[in-house]
C-alpha cells in the first residue's frame, strides 16, 4: 500500500482548469481497481496498491501532457503516511 500527493500545473495555457479536470477524469476508472482519489483545492491524494497508484500517476502525466501540453507534475510518495485506508 502506498499513498501519494500530486499537484498538476499546466503551463502556457489559459485553459489550465480543463487540463486538470480532463486528467482527473482519465484516472476515475481506476477506482474500480482499488485506487482511492481525494481531490483537494491544491492537490490530489492517491492511495492504493503500488501498481495501481503508479498506473494512476502515469495516466495523469500522459493525459495532461498530450498534444504537446507543457506541464509540471509534482509527486510525493509514501509507504507510511496516509496509508490507513
Amino acid at each position: 500500500m502506498i499513498s501519494c500527493q500530486v499537484a498538476l500545473y499546466p503551463l502556457a495555457t489559459k485553459e489550465f482548469e480543463k487540463v486538470i479536470v480532463d486528467a482527473l477524469e482519465a484516472i476515475q476508472p481506476l477506482k474500480e481497481q482499488g485506487l482511492t482519489i481525494e481531490v483537494g483545492a491544491m492537490s490530489t491524494i492517491l492511495k492504493g496498491t503500488d501498481d495501481i497508484v503508479w498506473q494512476g500517476i502515469r495516466m495523469l502525466y500522459e493525459k495532461s501532457s498530450e498534444n504537446g501540453q507543457q506541464i509540471v507534475l509534482n509527486v510525493q510518495m509514501s509507504n507510511e503516511c496516509g496509508c490507513d485506508i
